[in-house]
């Protein structure tokens, strides 16, 4: 019985691939063309639009995390919770009392201090990848590396000048190519209980 089966579907096979041009495999026709052109058009490729693509600001970031995370702002705002109104006497602002002592209010404050981190960070990066980038002679993986070994605190880079802060860097430069493997080996991830 499973003899005939196999026999005839392999009679079945034969007899549609030589007969019927294709049942398993259909010719195809290949037509090159880039795209659809348009009526009347000489062409058959149409032309896009040029875009342009902006690196957004560590101001721009911070204000649109602000815009899309207001309820965590929200939640985290303990500002101003007692206020003296002019009328004399006292008011308290039970939203941002519960905001104080809740679960929800200090983990929104943890999160919105990690957000004034990142933004740290961002401004920093912002002056600081253009100087090295600029005033080092490293390239790739050398040049990310020392930027992030020698990245220097928001509050310096604030209170220096141009001037200074090229100083540091060209003193960065020399005190990395004479110990380029040390700094490596202390930026690698750590592995196991190896000892740098």
């Amino acid at each position: 019985m499973v003899r005939i089966g196999f026999l005839s579907l392999l009679f079945f096979c034969v007899y549609f691939s030589f007969y019927r041009q294709g049942l398993f495999a259909y010719p195809a026709e290949f037509y090159h063309q880039d795209t659809i052109g348009k009526k009347g058009s000489q062409n058959d490729t149409l032309r896009l639009d040029t875009v342009s693509i902006k690196r957004k600001s560590a101001a721009d970031k911070w204000e649109e995390k602000k815009e899309e995370y207001k309820s965590i702002f929200f939640w985290g705002d303990t500002k101003n919770m007692v206020t003296l109104p002019h009328q004399g006497g006292i008011a308290v602002n039970l939203n941002k009392l519960y905001n104080k002592f809740s679960r929800k209010g200090r983990n929104s404050r943890k999160l919105q201090r990690q957000f004034e981190k990142e933004y740290q960070q961002d401004l920093i990066r912002e002056e600081w990848y253009p100087l090295t980038g600029e005033y080092s002679k490293l390239s790739g993986d050398s040049l990310r590396k020392f930027r992030i070994y020698y990245e220097p605190s928001l509050k310096w880079l604030r209170e220096n000048d141009r001037y200074e802060k090229i100083a540091y860097i060209h003193k960065c430069l020399t005190n990395y190519l004479d110990s380029v493997d040390i700094i490596h080996r202390r930026l690698q991830f750590p592995m196991g209980n190896a000892k740098l």
